[in-house]
This record gives C-alpha cells, structure tokens and sequence, in this order.
C-alpha cells in the first residue's frame, strides 16, 4: 500500500471520527483519545522509525494524548481539579516520549536533530515548576528575588556568549 492511499485512508476515518463528534456521538475526551492514537497510528502504518520524518506524526500523538489524559484526570477530580502545573509536565513528557521513541534512534544525525526534543521537555518541565510554585503561594514571597534571577541569568548568558565567540575566534 502506498503512502498515498495510507493516507487518504487516515483522512476518511479522521474525518467521520469529526463527524461523530460533530453529532456528538463521540463525547470530547474519547475524542481526543482517538485523535492521539490516530495520529500514533499513522506514525505506526508509515514505518515509524523507518524515516525521520514520521514524527511529525509522533509528536501531535503525543501531545494530544497527554491533553486528553489531563482532560481525563481533571474530571475525575471533580471542580477543582488538577494543578495546572500537571498539563505542563504532561506536555514535558509527551516532547521525552518523542525522543525516547524517534530521535534518540538517529545515531548519525547531529545533535540538534536528534535531541531537540529534550529542549522543549525541559522548558515546559521548568514552567511547570515555576505554576508550582505560583499555585502554593511561595513563589510570590521570593518574587523580588526571582526576577533579581533572571537579570543575574541574562547577564551571565551574554557573557558566556562573548567569551565562546572569542575563543572560536581565537582557535580558526
């Protein structure tokens, strides 16, 4: 079978799945579950690891599973629900999912093509932190010390910046 009949395939049940939940047949969170594994799915029928590509279908796979398993739990919780901290951690983890599952394998690509996903991973895992500590009430008596942190980070960035462009230079 071709990719391009794999795919027409995909966008037919892609399309009566929207129908379903169009007429809703198929509640929101269901949907949004079988949305993800549509998406893994495809991953799955179009060789996987077999192209590098492919995880352009990986990583809305697994994004969406981690928002419908956030959607999932937060109901279960009843009104109040998760800490919000948990969907960003969840998205942190769908980014680890996709290097642990694709680019982890490429040993031959450079690393930004193949560790990128980490870079996002760590980001939202630091929002998430930072939502954290928000929601408990302790980041807003170290604000003042927080945002003295990121002028401290800045300054030393641009610094580290100087200096390795100057020992580049120096090394040609």
């Amino acid at each position: 079978m071709t990719k391009s009949v794999k795919g027409g395939i995909l966008l037919i049940i892609a399309g009566v799945f929207l129908l379903l939940n169009q007429l809703g047949v198929i509640p929101g969170q269901v949907f949004l579950f079988l949305l993800a594994l549509g998406f893994i799915a495809t991953y799955v029928l179009l060789g996987a690891r077999k192209e590098y590509g492919n995880v352009g279908f990986l990583i809305p796979g697994t994004v969406l599973l981690s928002i419908a398993l956030f959607a999932s739990f937060s109901g279960a919780f009843g009104g109040d629900g998760l800490n919000p901290a948990f969907f960003f951690i969840g998205l942190s983890m769908s980014f680890l999912a996709v290097f642990l599952i694709h680019t982890f394998w490429y040993k031959k690509m450079d690393h930004g093509e193949r560790f990128w996903p980490l870079y996002p991973a760590a980001g939202l895992l630091l929002l998430a932190g930072i939502i954290s500590l928000g929601s408990s009430g302790q980041l807003v008596k170290k604000i003042s010390l927080f945002n003295y942190l990121w002028v401290i980070v800045l300054i030393g960035l641009g610094i580290w910046l100087i200096v390795s462009s100057i020992r580049r230079n120096k090394k040609r």
